[in-house]
């Protein structure tokens, strides 16, 4: 029998397990360990407290300050996958091949100016030591390219992250939810994500439709949000409700009338498609890589002027439960981003840097 390559799978990212990055390490170590390979051995580099968490068709090796400032001490595998672009967490030399996936560079407009450059200069050199890199989007593939010219970013390789969407049964309604027809926006309530625009918004279309903003509220841009709606008197029909549960996750989408994703910044953009998934129609920005994964799939602010936005949707939304086929092209749609397909990219991907 041939000697089994060693893989290792850098997930330290599941630290923060409640983030993006997060949630992207914890279902790709998910999927890839239900594989098992008579061509690989696999070893996740986890937290503590994810050690065995996989199951046993996987080894494991530690987070640890030792094994950051010191790699040179632990063992040397055939390759190593950076599964995000800011680890710091690199092979014992550089002679074992080292492949990176850079999920987005929105840092270059939330960081000053001179922290995006130290930011940028990181992954330059995290890029010249990869013999292989990967981005989720097309957009994001494009980014790179506009900002940092190594020559390795000429043959990136464009893999869409999978999408998983819980199913719970019985799950009762949250008590923070008001009577009337849900609309839902999710995501970190922040600058980039344009959840603002939603205020001036929902005035312009009738009182019965009810905007839900979930996601982590803490920043001052948050608190903006939650200013302007005492003083436009809109805490009856906009609730900001903070990070949710995935079980309240799971009864929005299902019972929302529609998904709102104003965002102006996405490396790939999860929650149209978890919304689409569902079959519930999705109003997003045209920007970034959102039309990307989106496709013609969603309804489009071509800006965001009020009034403009309104008839928008209130034109479409009618249109959209008139047409009883429409659910089934969005939940068609939203297949093509299974975490499944993504792994597979991947092993494929390690077969071909290995045997080169």
């Amino acid at each position: 029998m041939n000697k089994k390559y060693d893989i290792l799978i850098d997930l330290e990212r599941l630290k923060y397990i409640n983030t993006g990055l997060g949630q992207v390490c914890l279902n790709f170590g998910l999927e890839l360990s239900k594989r098992y390979s008579n061509e690989f051995d696999f070893t996740f580099l986890v937290p503590e407290n994810f050690i065995n968490y996989f199951g046993k068709n996987v080894k494991y090796a530690k987070v640890t300050f030792f094994r950051k400032f010191f790699p040179f001490f632990f063992k040397k595998y055939s390759l190593w996958y950076a599964i995000h672009q800011d680890s710091n967490y690199f092979p014992k030399n550089k002679s074992v091949p080292y492949i990176l996936t850079i999920h987005d560079l929105n840092f270059l407009e939330e960081k000053s100016s001179k922290k995006a450059k130290i930011r940028l200069k990181k992954i330059d050199k995290r890029i010249n030591r990869a013999v292989k890199i990967t981005s989720i989007s097309n957009f994001t593939k494009k980014e790179v390219q506009k900002h940092i010219t190594s020559y390795k970013t000429n043959d990136i390789q464009i893999i869409y992250n999978g999408i998983k969407t819980e199913q719970f049964k019985n799950v009762e309604k949250p008590n923070f939810i008001p009577d009337g027809d849900l609309l839902f926006t999710l995501g970190v309530v922040q600058k980039k994500k344009n959840q603002k625009v939603l205020l001036d918004f929902i005035k312009y279309i009738p009182k019965n439709y009810k905007l839900i903003i979930a996601g982590n509220d803490d920043s001052k841009y948050a608190d903006e949000i939650k200013e302007n709606i005492k003083k436009d008197n809109l805490s009856s029909q906009v609730i900001v409700t903070g990070e949710i549960t995935n079980e309240e996750k799971f009864w929005l989408f299902k019972n929302c009338k529609a998904m709102l994703f104003p965002s102006l910044n996405e490396g790939m953009g999860m929650p149209p498609i978890e919304a689409m998934r569902f079959g519930k129609p999705v109003f997003a920005s045209k920007k970034s890589s959102i039309p990307e994964i989106c496709e013609d799939k969603a309804y489009y602010w071509e800006n965001f002027e009020p009034k403009y936005m309104s008839d928008l949707f209130l034109e479409k939304i009618d249109d959209f439960y008139i047409d009883t086929s429409k659910l089934e092209i969005l939940k068609k749609h939203s297949e093509k981003f299974l975490w499944k397909n993504n792994v597979e990219e991947y092993l494929k991907l390690f077969k071909q840097v290995l045997k080169k």
